[in-house]
Order: structure tokens, then C-alpha cells, then sequence
């Protein structure tokens, strides 16, 4: 296996929860040194996010993977001063904290830049750096209502809904999309010796506004809102969750000509062939109700194997709805979507894979999630080279806040 892609690469992570944080995540799974500056004794609200065990989020544990936990208060000089330092040192820094902060902190773009020429800053925020709603703060609710996704998700008839659930898929997507950003910015530099860093400006609703666009473009050209329609694709017909004799659901989508004669085929419904209500993808959308409901009706007469198995042998698709119960004993996620993690504070559990798998130089999972402020001296004396003497003045000075970091110096 060569050297992870990332492999010298120092990230500094200001932010909290999901979006930004992410960032860093994917970053240091690939091998970048991730250093997490969080606030004294509460440090980042994910620590208290989702399910929580013993004390511990999950989400946490996750997600808080490879990084170094170092905590300043930031509303003292002497905090600020370190902040100022570990920038100079990193190649690239997030910030996904509400717009403005870092200004009032003396951190401005221009100043930045002018400092520090080949710094990428990743910007995470509700609505961007730029608009009437720059300034504005937001989570991925927000950000879903604001993108048209909400709207688009329920029942037709019924209220919108957020997509996902309690799942925060807006966080999740902007902080692939950040990651992104940040590694075509260190692409362009590379590729270009005399070129300088750059800032990636990605919003919450961006990438949820990239799937929704093209039902703008059709209102542009018909002056028609698209409606929310349940678990339908965007056309074809049959689609959707149909329910099963063992009370299990499915997910099928049927999307072309060939696909539908081949279903007619499977459920000996050949006068769907002659219907002229099902002439074509068209037809079939149009009319989509009908034929759903005809086709749950022999869904209902079939367990949910018993479907997805007869689906697959003529070419179809159709996958099982999964609960959690059940991603725990499918056989092709435990091929390639999760390791088990023997937690010394919590136990034993599984956590996700890294994603994308590269074939020559794959992530790695090289250190657990950090306890809040775990490594702040060793990064002040490794990165900063502090003296025993200097990090004790900052204690004195209330750098690191009145807890969350080991208070000795030796």
C-alpha cells in the first residue's frame, strides 16, 4: 500500500457539528493531520448529539476519527494568538463558524490571504458568503426548506417533510462537497508553482439546490410547480414502497418500455401490454396511481425475498427497505461496509468504512475520536514548540479556558 494520498497534508477545523466537521473527517481519513480547535468544557455540540451511551454520542465517536482535540478560548488574546500561530502552519483551515465570528476575531479573508498566500479556507455556512442572506445562521433544516428539498418530500396532499428523517443529509453532502472543494484547491496550487491558496465558499443548501435546480428550469419554460408524490420517481411507473405478505417493504422502480413489459410478464398482467394508459414511460407516469396500486396488490401475495429474487432473475430492480435490525445482519454490508471497534469506554460496535475506497492507497481509521482537549499541549509543544514555562503562562493567561485540557505542563 503506498503513502495516503493526504500524507503530510495539516488541516486546522474550526466549527461544530456536522457540515464543517466532515470536512476534516474525510480529509484525515486519507491520511491529512486533522487539528480540531473546540471551546473550553463544552467543546463541539456534536459530543451531544444523536444517541448517546454512557455518556458518549456516537456521532461523536464516528465521526470525530483521526483528529487532535485542542481547546482556546477564543474571546482571549492569548487563545487568538495560538489560533494565529496554527494557521501559519496549516495548509488548509475550515470554517464553519456562524459568518462573522472569525472577523471579530481579527481573522478577516483579505488579512488571511495577505498573510498567509497559499492557505485553502474552506468557508461552511447556512447560505454562502455572498446574498441577502449571507449573514444569516441555519441548520440542515433550514437549509432543506430553503432548497426546495423539504417541499418535495411527503406524501402527495400532505405537508412537506425533511428528507432523511433526523438524518442531517444536508450536513453530510456539504461536507463532501467542502472536501472536494479543498482538494481541488490544493490540486491547483500543486500544479502550479507560483499559484497562491484560495477560498471554497460552500452552503448548506447548495448541493440540495444542485438536485432540485432542473424543477426550477421547468417552471422557467411552464410556470408549473413540480408537487411532492410520495416515494414516486421523478417518472416511470411502477415506483415507489410497496408492502409485502411479511409485512416487510420493497423498493421498486420501473423506469423504461423494456422493464415494464417484462414486469406485465412477471405479474401475468399481459393487458397491461394493450392499455393505452401504459402506452409509454409517459402514460405510465401520468397514470402512475393506477398502476401502483394494481401492482401492490400483487406485491401484497409475495414475501419480500420472494419479490427482490423474481425481480432479479428477469432483469428488474427492486431492493429491500432496510431497517436498522436488518443492516445488521446483511451479508454485503458486512463485506464492505463497516469495521468493529473495541471501545474501551463504551464497548464493542461497528462504524462505517471509508469511503471512496482507493484501490492503491485506501483511508484508514489511525486514532479514535479524541476526548475534548486530549492533545492540546502536545500540539502547542510538537507544532508551536511552547515550553513547559509558555504553556503555563497561557494557562495563567485563560487560554485553554477554565477546563478541558490536562493542566500539567510535564
Amino acid at each position: 500500500m503506498t503513502k495516503p494520498p493526504l500524507a503530510g497534508l495539516k488541516v486546522l477545523e474550526l466549527g461544530e457539528l456536522v457540515a464543517g466537521p466532515f470536512i476534516g473527517t474525510l480529509l484525515g481519513e486519507f491520511g491529512a493531520e486533522v487539528i480540531k480547535v473546540e471551546r473550553p468544557g463544552r467543546g463541539d455540540v456534536l459530543r451531544q448529539f444523536g444517541p448517546m451511551v454512557d455518556g458518549e454520542s456516537l456521532y461523536w465517536k464516528v465521526n470525530g476519527r483521526n483528529k487532535k482535540s485542542v481547546v482556546l478560548d477564543l474571546e482571549t488574546a492569548s487563545g487568538r494568538t495560538v489560533l494565529g500561530e496554527l494557521i501559519a502552519r496549516c495548509d488548509v483551515m475550515i470554517n464553519s463558524l456562524r459568518p462573522g465570528t472569525m472577523e471579530k476575531w481579527g481573522f478577516t479573508e483579505e488579512g488571511l490571504k495577505a498573510s498567509f498566500p497559499g492557505l485553502v479556507i474552506v468557508y461552511v455556512s447556512a447560505f454562502g458568503r455572498t446574498g441577502p442572506k449571507a449573514s444569516e445562521g441555519g441548520y440542515d433544516p433550514i437549509a432543506q426548506g430553503f432548497s426546495g428539498l423539504s417541499d418535495l418530500t411527503g406524501e402527495a396532499g400532505g405537508p412537506p417533510m425533511r428528507a432523511g428523517g433526523c438524518i442531517p443529509v444536508c450536513d453530510f453532502m456539504t461536507g463532501v462537497a467542502g472536501a472536494l472543494g479543498a482538494v481541488l484547491s490544493l490540486y491547483g496550487r500543486a500544479r502550479d508553482p507560483g499559484a497562491r491558496g484560495q477560498s471554497v465558499d460552500i452552503a448548506l443548501y447548495d448541493v440540495a439546490f444542485r438536485m432540485t435546480a432542473p424543477l426550477l428550469s421547468y417552471f422557467d419554460l411552464f410556470q408549473e410547480v413540480w408537487s411532492r408524490s410520495g416515494n414516486h420517481s421523478l417518472g416511470g411507473a411502477p415506483t415507489g414502497h410497496f408492502l409485502t405478505s411479511d409485512d416487510r417493504w420493497v423498493c421498486v422502480s420501473v423506469q423504461n418500455d423494456e422493464q415494464f413489459r417484462r414486469l406485465a410478464q412477471l405479474v401475468d398482467r399481459s393487458d397491461w401490454l394493450v392499455d393505452s394508459r401504459y402506452a409509454d414511460s409517459a402514460s405510465r407516469t401520468q397514470n402512475r396511481e393506477l398502476i401502483c396500486r394494481e401492482f401492490a396488490d400483487w406485491a401484497r401475495l409475495q414475501t419480500r425475498d420472494e419479490l427482490i429474487e423474481s425481480f432479479d432473475r428477469r432483469g428488474l430492480v427492486a431492493g429491500p427497505i432496510n431497517d436498522v435490525a436488518d443492516l445488521a445482519t446483511d451479508p454485503h454490508l458486512a463485506a464492505r461496509g463497516y469495521n468493529w471497534i473495541q471501545d474501551d469506554e463504551i464497548g464493542e460496535y461497528r462504524t462505517p468504512d471509508i469511503v471512496p475506497r482507493l484501490s492503491a492507497s485506501p483511508g484508514s481509521v489511525r486514532c479514535p475520536a479524541p476526548a475534548l482537549g486530549a492533545d492540546t499541549l502536545d500540539v502547542l509543544k510538537r507544532e508551536l514548540s511552547y515550553s513547559d514555562a509558555a504553556c503555563a503562562r497561557l494557562l495563567s493567561e485563560g487560554a485553554f479556558g477554565v477546563s478541558g485540557v490536562d493542566q500539567r505542563t510535564d
